[in-house]
């Protein structure tokens, strides 16, 4: 999917407080942990071996752009149920939003913050300011795939920099600065570069443990052919009963290798509006 055939948002900037500051954290904090992993930690572990850089080199730089990729397209992409109107060519069982004014497709809900129905809604994800629906699916679950490989590269760097270039002590302090490591740099009680360095393991940590299992509890929903609200409520009515086919609903038609990059076009099965095709579907497969 080209990202010039896309419906690209009107407003792609997060529209609430908490939306806004998750956001600039990420944006932030991602270029500054690529930045220390690669300029800092890797020189360090790998010292006098230009070849051995130039891999990590390479590796981090792919999963940098993998990343940012992903997140740019998740941002971007229009999931506005409007956009699905005039493509649908069966309205049965349609509904009334009242806040929209409009018939809105099945799988589709109204969003508070976005003040929008989100076609296939998902969930409104904070670090992209919008919501999760049926067109950026996929560059979602592909982010946080490629997060959780990042994350984990860095944490393990990390570690292993901290353990060769740093000395530690058993005491009260060194506990309480590892646990409480952007405090006791804020309160100016330990404003060293081995503390800085700790906060970045830290962050990179958190990192990794709300990446991960945000990708595995949405991988495996996505698995079952259902969306958040229809999971919770154990709605599977359209598991069409193979991982391959739900797969597909996400990924498109080149499933196989549309995980590689978000520039890869992969055109989905369904136009996110016509569900009763799915719907019978799925019902023979069971």
């Amino acid at each position: 999917m080209n990202i010039m055939e896309l419906m690209i948002r009107k407003q792609f900037l997060p529209q609430t407080l908490g939306d806004r500051f998750a956001f600039l954290f990420f944006i932030l904090i991602l270029p500054l942990g690529y930045w220390f992993t690669l300029f800092i930690v890797i020189p360090t572990v790998v010292p006098n071996s230009p070849v051995r850089y130039l891999l990590h080199f390479i590796w981090s730089t792919f999963l940098m752009i993998s990343i940012v990729s992903n997140f740019v397209y998740l941002v971007l992409t229009d999931c506005n149920a409007s956009n699905a109107i005039k493509q649908a060519s069966n309205q049965t069982h349609w509904k009334y939003c009242a806040v929209c004014d409009c018939e809105t497709p099945p799988r589709s809900w109204h969003c508070d913050i976005c003040k929008i129905c989100i076609l296939k809604r998902d969930h409104h994800c904070r670090f992209s300011g919008c919501c999760i629906g049926h067109q950026n699916q996929r560059f979602f679950i592909m982010f946080l795939a490629y997060l959780s490989i990042g994350t984990l590269y860095s944490t393990c760097y990390i570690l292993i920099f901290l353990w060769t270039s740093t000395s530690f002590t058993i005491s009260v302090f060194s506990v309480a600065k590892m646990i409480f490591p952007m405090a006791v740099f804020v309160l100016g009680i330990d404003t060293s570069s081995s503390q800085l360095y700790s906060i970045m393991l830290i962050v990179n940590f958190l990192g990794l443990v709300l990446s991960s299992c945000l990708l595995i509890y949405h991988f495996s929903v996505m698995l079952k052919g259902a969306v958040m609200y229809e999971n919770s409520h154990k709605i599977y009515e359209y598991d069409l009963g193979s991982w391959k086919e739900n797969l597909k609903q996400v990924f498109g038609s080149r499933w196989y290798i549309s995980w590689i990059s978000p520039f890869i076009k992969s055109e989905l099965p369904n136009n996110g509006a016509d569900w009763e095709s799915v719907k019978c579907q799925a019902v023979k497969c069971k």
